[in-house]
């Protein structure tokens, strides 16, 4: 688990560029070949019917992860869910009787929670929601070959390759953040949604005045 905590966290670290320089690397849908992995990963790793915002990690190698954002209808609380394989779903046979790809979907993920004050949460969805209506987001998902990065927003969903640069890769970071509030504990999330908002902050003040889209 903190492997991956680690790994989400390294994009904090990343230089990024402003927008209008970046190539778009994720579309809407899913990549050629990847959707029945992906629906499957997505569910295993939380679900996604629901969800207002999710970053669905479907790495190259090691296990895949999943960070989402949820209202509950009941109560109105929003919940960050953060969810990792347990093993690798992704699995490629090769032996004499079989030869092709295995979802190995018979195994308990670990997950993790933490709430999120509702006008943060609003903020984090409206701000995601912008970010991928901007021409960083192409008209349908590229084809990939390795690792798969799947944003949902809203019941829309938008895949492709790690962003590196510009509103998409703030969105990295922001998922990185909400992974680890999920992980914290109870007196620890006051500072961590401090850094949501802070990370929200920075990310208005160096896109606010590009255009949308």
């Amino acid at each position: 688990m903190r492997a991956v905590l680690a790994a989400l966290l390294a994009v904090l670290a990343a230089p990024a560029l402003a927008a209008r320089q970046c190539e778009p690397v994720v579309g809407q849908g899913w990549p050629p070949a990847v959707g029945n992995y992906g629906q499957a990963a997505s569910q295993l790793l939380g679900g996604q019917a629901e969800d207002e915002l999710s970053l669905l990690m479907l790495p190259a190698r090691g296990e895949e992860s999943q960070v989402l954002l949820r209202r509950d209808a009941s109560n109105g609380q929003w919940t960050v869910l953060a969810g990792l394989a347990e093993k690798r779903i992704y699995s490629w046979n090769s032996g004499a009787s079989r030869v092709g790809v295995n979802l190995r979907l018979d195994q308990s993920p670990s997950f993790a929670q933490a709430p999120l004050p509702e006008a943060l949460a609003q903020r984090v969805v409206e701000v995601w929601a912008q970010a991928l209506s901007t021409p960083e987001v192409a008209a349908r998902a590229p084809v990939t070959d390795g690792e798969v990065v799947s944003f949902t927003i809203n019941g829309e969903r938008y895949s492709g390759l790690r962003p590196g640069c510009g509103q998409l890769e703030a969105l990295l970071e922001q998922a990185a953040l909400l992974t680890e509030l999920a992980h914290s504990k109870d007196k620890k999330y006051e500072k961590r949604y401090e850094a949501i908002e802070r990370a929200l902050d920075k990310m208005h003040n160096r896109f606010s005045g590009e255009d949308a889209g």
